[in-house]
């Protein structure tokens, strides 16, 4: 028993005790967060790191984390951050030193804050969802320019047509 705590105890200190792996594409419909997709809607999956607790399934519409309590529970609470409510930002990768055996891709949707370490192996898959966050948060960024242009135009096109 000593020894298993002392075991939980240095994966714990050594970021390797929720290591996720990304989920090829064919499997999809084998994680708990395919149960929650929007499919009559056209949500689609995109992408899906799978840890011993949680499922960070990413769509066509944003993130749904299938958040788990701990690897031996099965109690879960599925949280939705769509693309069209929050702003995708902070997004850095972190790749693995000579002894690490994950990487980790942190990022914020709105106000909430995601770190999510991945088995090194997979850094060349990691490397696309960083590339689609960061160029997601642009275009959001580019979006929110444009409607508060237009809305700034609209005032000004009203207050002309009221001193007239």
């Amino acid at each position: 028993m000593a020894g298993n705590l002392f075991g939980k105890m240095a994966a714990d200190t050594l970021g390797l005790s929720d290591i996720g792996k990304i989920i090829s594409p064919k499997d999809f419909d084998k994680v708990d967060g395919d149960d929650y997709i929007m499919n009559e809607d056209g949500e689609k999956i995109y992408f899906v790191i799978k840890s011993k607790s949680d499922e960070y399934v990413f769509t066509n519409r944003g993130l749904l984390h299938v958040d788990g309590d701990s690897a031996v529970s099965k109690k879960r609470v599925v949280k939705r951050h769509d693309f069209y409510y929050e702003k995708v930002h902070s997004v850095t990768l972190e790749t693995a030193g000579t002894i690490d055996l994950d990487i980790e891709i942190k990022f914020s949707f709105g106000n909430n804050s995601f770190s999510i370490d991945v088995d090194k192996k997979q850094l060349e898959q990691l490397k696309d969802l960083y590339k689609a966050l960061v160029e997601i948060g642009r275009i959001q960024g580019k979006n929110s320019t444009s409607i508060e242009d237009g809305m700034n135009s609209l005032k000004m096109a009203n207050e002309a047509i009221s001193r007239s």
